[in-house]
């Protein structure tokens, strides 16, 4: 048995939810978490868990709030030694034998302090370590996260990749291109076709889409706008509850999302056909829909004004969108929980500096 410290960032159930998918995988190891946020309302009572601010991008009508993002990763170096010296606390106290980071700022700062192996397991590496178009359009939105992820984010020399798209890697060996890991729930639930779109939306703020979805001829069960259960013509409005959200996307003719990964690896693996409209000044989620498009699992718009039209060429390809989603998607869930296995057996060494 060994002792595995994980940090794992908490601004989304997604980094949660896969690093807990791989510890319930791995019951002969004892883990320890570190992170804010989502991290201590989803794991705490499970394992414990050290909480810590969240290093985070912040968005603001239907984009990424440069401003708001700056100011939150400055409060995070202000508060770094801070931090680090209770992370210090906690591997002097509980002596893991091994690290790993899911895009945590704190952790890899300590780690790197006494020495201890680490290596990461995230899809946002897929920016730093692969080879891929980078739209003139999407020129400044690159170069931001870009910097971010070298400035607060890139501190792994070993990187676990995990992704429904697989582009060519710069560097192999260090880094691993693997497919998605998905969370137990997920693999519980049967798929079924249903007549009705699913809409997920990471803030209330798009209302154009809504506008068109009440014009759409079917019903439609939306997440993200409301806090509680309201039904207004074709439109079901839910509040968050991720079994409900898991349930409603698997029975649903298709899914209208941003371009979050951990959602369209999930889609992808209920077999549902993909419109994205990813948040502006996010590369991560416009490289995600520009790889759904290209795949054959739909399509995407980064316009804030969606028509019908869109949705009704995108709805005359539902039937290739299933056809490709069937042949080519893999749930690379046992595929990554084997290699993090590996890893924790004989960890690779840290990175200096």
């Amino acid at each position: 048995m060994a002792r595995v410290l994980y940090g794992v960032m908490g601004n989304t159930f997604g980094h949660v939810s896969r690093a807990l998918a791989v510890a319930r995988r791995l019951p002969e190891h004892e883990f320890h978490f570190v992170g804010g946020g989502r991290v201590p309302e989803v794991l705490r009572g499970l394992y414990p868990v050290l909480e810590v601010p969240v290093a985070r991008t912040v968005y603001k009508k239907q984009r990424a709030y440069v401003l708001g993002t700056c100011g939150n990763l400055a409060r995070c170096v202000i508060n770094r030694p801070r931090v680090r010296r209770e992370i210090l606390d906690l591997i002097d106290r509980w002596r893991p034998d091994v690290a790993i980071c899911d895009r945590e700022f704190f952790l890899p700062h300590a780690v790197h302090k006494v020495g201890l192996p680490m290596f990461s397991l995230d899809h946002s590496h897929v920016l730093q370590v692969c080879r891929y178009k980078v739209p003139a359009s999407q020129a400044v939105s690159w170069s931001l996260s870009r910097i971010e992820d070298y400035l607060f984010f890139d501190h792994t020399r070993h990187n676990l990749v995990t992704s429904f798209f697989h582009p060519e890697l710069k560097r192999r060996g260090q880094n691993e291109l693997l497919p998605p890991v998905l969370r137990p729930a997920v693999r519980e639930i049967q798929p079924r076709q249903g007549d009705y779109v699913f809409i997920y939306q990471s803030t209330p703020t798009f209302s154009a889409l809504i506008d068109v979805a009440r014009q759409l001829h079917r019903p439609a069960i939306v997440y993200g706008y409301r806090n509680e259960k309201v039904v207004e013509g074709n439109l079901t409005f839910k509040p968050f509850d991720p079994r409900t959200i898991l349930e409603d996307l698997a029975g649903s003719a298709y899914a209208v999302v941003n371009a979050g990964h951990n959602l369209i690896s999930e889609a992808l693996y209920f077999g549902k056909p993909l419109l994205c409209f990813p948040v502006t000044v996010n590369f991560e989620q416009f490289i995600n829909a520009w790889y759904v498009r290209e795949l054959g699992y739909g399509n995407f718009s980064a316009s804030f004004q969606p028509t019908l039209a869109l949705f009704a060429e995108f709805e005359s390809h539902l039937d290739g969108y299933r056809r490709k989603i069937r042949e080519t998607f893999v749930d690379g869930t046992e595929i990554v929980t084997n290699r993090v296995r590996d890893l924790i057996h004989n960890p690779a060494p840290r990175k200096d500096g």
